[in-house]
């Protein structure tokens, strides 16, 4: 049999292993805890990273549409105000060409009134 001192022995060295092996359990939690929280901090940042790339390439494709949209607009303002001027240009040609002839009627309606006027005079001067 085991005498009092050698059970007694036995319990402290169990009780310095299991303390030991405590230890050793925490220290290994810690550092998988430590490992779990850089590979979080690792890959947030990978996904951070990730996302800023993502909206910088967003924010460019949004700017190239708004420069082409703004070129369209551009464009068809300067088509639309180009119809206009022609517009115009064709309606002053027209009031030009009936003030023309609003002219032409004027004289040849003055003349066939002179003509008149003569051709009354002269007959009133054969009388």
């Amino acid at each position: 049999m085991k005498s009092y001192d050698r059970f007694s022995e036995d319990i402290e060295q169990r009780r310095l292993a299991l303390a030991q092996r405590q230890k050793e359990t925490l220290a290994r939690s810690k550092e998988k805890g430590a490992q779990v929280s850089s590979d979080a901090s690792a890959s947030f940042a990978a996904q951070k990273e990730k996302n800023d790339a993502a909206n910088q390439a967003a924010a460019e494709k949004k700017r190239e549409w708004e420069a082409k949209r703004k070129a369209q607009r551009d464009a068809a303002q300067a088509a639309k105000d180009e119809a206009e001027a022609e517009r115009k240009k064709k309606e002053a040609m027209k009031d030009e060409i009936k003030q023309d002839l609003e002219r032409e009627r004027e004289d040849r309606r003055k003349a066939v009134e002179t003509k008149r006027m003569e051709k009354e005079r002269a007959q009133a001067e054969k009388d």
